[in-house]
């Protein structure tokens, strides 16, 4: 557990990048198409193939986020404080759901063939999160949470088939919100898992633990 992490500091980087994400997606259209459009329309919930794939995407959720994740997740002794779960886990997951939609509909709108823009946005999604998450998000934003040997895990049987499922839903079917609720499904329970400080302490070093 690093003794210079700061609290502060990280809602401040973390702001910056949900900022940053939402004005993306307002300039791709992503905001829009969320705001916009019903969460399914009435031939989708007659659908059985689609209630089926809808639930095989909260189940992938449950199992990676529920499930997966916090068994290569430590606290660390930092409190649970409900109303910075909700809060940083909505801004973290919407902002970042509807970033990852804008990456999508552009890839849509430059890529005739449907699965290669679905290929280009996996791989610039997964591509990205590597490499934000291990040279930014997990040095300044993230508390220390992980545990060394699950790492290779977490993102095989967590983050891998959350995007392949839900990219694939959002590919076929069109639910952007649905989409959108997935991500920010996964990061608020990430963020409960790992106890995410809030932002009023200089240093959850010094708080004793519940």
């Amino acid at each position: 557990m690093s003794i210079n992490y700061n609290p502060r500091m990280a809602w401040t980087h973390a702001a910056v990048y949900f900022v940053v994400c939402f004005v993306t997606a307002y300039f791709t259209g992503a905001l829009q198409k969320v705001l916009g459009e019903p969460l399914a329309t009435v031939e989708q919930l007659a659908d059985i193939k689609w209630i089926f794939f809808t639930l095989l995407c909260v189940g992938i959720e449950v199992w990676g986020y529920v499930y997966i994740w916090p068994k290569g997740t430590l606290t660390h002794g930092r409190k649970l404080y409900w109303s910075v779960v909700l809060t940083f886990g909505l801004l973290w997951g919407l902002s970042e759901g509807f970033l990852f939609l804008s990456v999508f509909m552009l890839a849509e709108k430059l890529i005739a063939s449907r699965f290669l823009a679905w290929l280009a946005s996996f791989i610039l999604i997964s591509t990205f999160l590597g490499v934000w998450h291990q040279f930014h998000w997990d040095i300044y934003v993230a508390p220390e949470h992980n545990i060394l040997e699950w790492n290779g895990r977490k993102v095989l049987l967590a983050h891998v088939p959350n995007l392949l499922v839900t990219l694939t839903y959002l590919s076929i079917y069109g639910n952007a919100g649905i989409f959108v609720l997935c991500q920010t499904f996964a990061l608020i329970a990430s963020t409960y898992y790992m106890r995410f400080p809030p932002f009023w302490l200089l240093s959850y070093e010094n708080e004793p633990a519940r």
